[in-house]
């Protein structure tokens, strides 16, 4: 039994120069799963559309082990008009998905200040959104394969920004 009471949420302004994106998620457990590789990489702002579940919701808690709880936290309305702003503030903006032009994982050079955007499970990222970020990138697979779970790739594509240059 735990009893808690929810940080304050964090205006865009105070974010860390590394930022973790979801768009749309529907599950809790990957939402906390994203948010305890994000901590343990060092990724330490967090932002998630107010249609996902809440980082701090039972399951999600859970799942992340607490470690939700070292994020900065901020929910957003409006993907469009938050990229926008994102963009305004220096953020690159890396939408993860896997299209036809999406530049291969290996070969990004990660920016200094970059925010990666995870698509929902079942739909990835609609063409709108694609089109506002500055980098759509993919993580190689072996030919047949479509996709990783999106906890896992929102692991291996924050590694690979945050540590491989």
């Amino acid at each position: 039994m735990m009893h808690g009471i929810r940080p304050s949420e964090k205006s865009l302004e105070e974010l860390g120069d590394e930022i973790i994106m979801l768009d749309e998620i529907t599950s809790s457990q990957n939402v906390g799963s994203i948010a305890r590789s994000a901590a343990a990489l060092g990724v330490d702002s967090y932002l998630l559309s107010s249609k996902s579940p809440h980082p701090f919701n039972r399951r999600s808690l859970r799942v992340s082990m607490g470690h939700a709880s070292l994020l900065k936290t901020h929910i957003y309305h409006d993907i469009s008009e938050t990229i926008k702003k994102l963009k305004s503030m220096g953020y690159k903006i890396y939408a993860a998905e896997v299209t036809k032009d999406s530049l291969p994982l290996s070969q990004v050079k990660p920016a200094d200040k970059w925010v990666l955007i995870m698509g929902h499970e079942g739909k990835g990222i609609s063409k709108n959104i694609l089109e506002m970020c500055d980098e759509v990138i993919s993580i190689e697979m072996k030919e047949g394969i479509k996709s990783f779970n999106v906890a896992v790739a929102a692991s291996i594509m924050m590694y690979k920004l945050k540590f491989i240059v």
